[in-house]
């Protein structure tokens, strides 16, 4: 065996010749790459993904009477429902606080219908001592709810291989201007 046979127990036993175009042996039949082919496969592995960074969410519950916290999984947002099979978009989510004073944005995927999960939250929010404000069921449903000083805004968008995309955003409440008598010792003068 030859130094180069040795040191490259793959390698075709004939010359092989390489050039920007292609990749032949000495009878210009072209070589089979393994590893290439390897690389082209997951390639389209990927793209048939989608490349999102998803991760799994555990399926909350209804919060259980006395105050237990629901199980570990979903437990640092104990005052949201989570559909069951959901899937956080961690590239579009956005979390500050914690338990039940956290505001932000999560970002999930569903495996309901667009139909199904606006029935899901507009039915379960409630249980979690959310307030409705207002409602819109369209191509993009968007439900409202108050929670002691906090706002909770839903939308709800079909997937085009079917479930959802769904987005909570949490906020604090907005506080109302004063009134203009209450602003304090402001006085005004007409012009002459």
């Amino acid at each position: 065996m030859d130094a180069a046979r040795l040191a490259h127990p793959d390698s075709p036993p004939f010359p092989v010749q390489c050039d920007a175009a292609s990749i032949t042996d000495e009878s210009r039949r072209p070589v089979r790459i393994r590893s290439s082919a390897s690389l082209l496969l997951l390639a389209a592995l990927a793209a048939a993904t989608g490349c999102e960074r998803t991760t799994p969410l555990t399926a909350s519950s209804r919060p259980a009477e006395g105050g237990a916290q629901p199980g570990p999984g979903f437990a640092q947002f104990s005052d949201i429902p989570v559909p069951a099979g959901a899937s956080m978009d961690v590239e579009r989510s956005l979390v500050l606080g914690e338990r039940e004073s956290w505001i932000g944005r999560i970002v999930m995927t569903v495996g309901l219908s667009a139909d199904r999960s606006y029935d899901f939250f507009f039915n379960e929010m409630p249980r979690f001592d959310w307030s409705p404000v207002t409602t819109v069921r369209a191509e993009t449903s968007v439900l409202t709810y108050t929670r002691g000083e906090r706002v909770a805004t839903i939308q709800v968008q079909g997937r085009t291989i079917g479930g959802a995309h769904v987005s909570v955003t949490v906020s604090p409440k907005g506080r109302p201007a004063p009134p203009p008598s209450a602003v304090g010792d402001i006085q005004t003068t007409p012009l002459r």
